[in-house]
């Protein structure tokens, strides 16, 4: 089984630094190896479910 190693863009890492509730700046918390892996970890999970997120789909009622 072959891992997505895809470097999430900003806003993810954004996103992902809010729902972890950090204090720390994200920069400055991007410079912290272990705090790094855990905010794109969160991230990736984040750009998934945004892409499974339809609104046209949603809009339309069209419900697969």
């Amino acid at each position: 089984m072959a891992r997505d190693k895809t470097e999430p863009d900003r806003i993810s890492l954004e996103v992902a630094h809010r729902k972890l509730a950090l204090t720390q700046p994200l920069d400055e918390v991007m410079k912290s190896k272990l705090l790094a892996k855990a905010v794109k970890a969160v991230a990736r999970k984040h750009i998934k479910n945004r892409e499974r997120f339809d609104v046209k789909k949603m809009q339309a009622g069209d419900n697969d």
